[in-house]
């Protein structure tokens, strides 16, 4: 008996299949953006077992309504009946969730072996947990518990609104929006929290500053404008950084804030696990920048997940929890 876990995220594809004791098994990871669609993918994996799993869940980067997921940054969409199709099974074993609601998940069963704290220390603490994840987009998820047992709270906090936070700062957002005006929210300078805090947002972001500033903008990916900014070797992609975690340390400082989240903060996903060096002492200043509420936030653990199957391993709860 075993069961099949999908992780589809902007960028990449990832499933496993697990057996009853929940250990991952045989894996296979392709681009999103690849030729064949999530079902036939699902149902070549099936095949490759012998036989169709007991049930199936998969998270999706995507808002899931009514059994069916259109991806926010790839131009696809899935519904459980054609998962169920695909892969011989009736609708009611096939589990459809956000990506978020899945690293959500992964937080009742986080390994402190995978986690680098920057504030606070590995043993357990009782309250809400809340994980918020740069990758392809910007994820967010939070933890809760209900009568002793986990649950996971789903929205779309990637889209929540960012603002200057200096005089010189409002010429860059002026030229982001310009430049990319379908993430303005309003008639102000807000943009939303991705259009900044995400592998896609950066390389805008940086030229932004730099057009902003009547410079070139000669980097062209996320990757090399990370890099650039830790070799320090373009200014530009250094300012792009620095406010790229400044602007990360308060939303998430935020959001532990919104939830009450004592049992931790945790940041992940693809940007923040490739680029640690970005979580020093100015990002856990903005984590901790809370007026009144300050020592409240400083109270709070922080910590980088560096386990890159948190969304394997939180459909893998969601389903196994649902199950029971």
């Amino acid at each position: 008996m075993w069961y099949l876990l999908g992780d589809v995220g902007g960028t990449n594809l990832r499933l496993a299949a697990i057996d009853e004791t929940g250990a991952l098994g045989t894996r296979q990871s392709l681009p999103t953006a690849g030729t064949a669609d999530l079902p036939e993918t699902c149902a070549a994996f099936v095949a490759e077992m012998g036989g169709p799993p007991k049930a199936i869940a998969i998270a999706a980067a995507g808002v899931v309504e009514e059994g069916r997921v259109t991806f926010t940054n790839a131009a696809k969409h899935v519904s459980t009946t054609e998962l169920a199709e695909a892969c011989q099974l009736p609708t009611e074993n096939v589990l459809l969730l956000n990506d978020f609601e899945a690293a959500a998940w992964s937080l009742a069963t986080i390994d402190p072996g995978e986690v680098t704290y920057l504030q606070g220390g590995p043993d357990p603490q009782p309250g809400a947990r809340v994980i918020i994840g740069p990758g392809t987009g910007l994820g967010v998820g939070a933890l809760v518990w209900q009568k002793g047992h986990p649950s996971a709270v789903p929205g779309e906090g990637g889209h929540l609104r960012l603002t200057p936070h200096s005089a010189e700062e409002v010429a860059y957002f002026e030229a982001l929006i310009a430049d990319w005006p379908e993430v303005q929210m309003g008639d102000g300078l807000a943009v939303e929290a991705e259009a900044i805090l995400s592998g896609t947002g950066v390389p805008r972001w940086y030229r932004a500053i730099a057009k902003a500033r009547g410079e070139e903008a000669p980097l062209e990916d996320a990757s090399a404008i990370f890099d650039a900014a830790q070799a320090g070797k373009d200014a530009n992609a250094c300012r792009a950084i620095a406010s790229f975690a400044r602007y990360l340390g308060g939303i998430a400082g935020d959001l532990g804030l919104i939830f009450g989240a004592r049992g931790g903060v945790f940041i992940t996903g693809g940007v923040a696990q490739a680029n640690p060096w970005i979580f020093d002492e100015a990002f856990l200043a903005a984590f901790n920048a809370g007026g009144r509420h300050s020592d409240w936030r400083r109270a709070l653990p922080v910590g980088l997940c560096q386990d890159p199957d948190f969304g394997l391993k939180g459909a893998r709860n969601c389903l196994f929890t649902r199950l029971d």
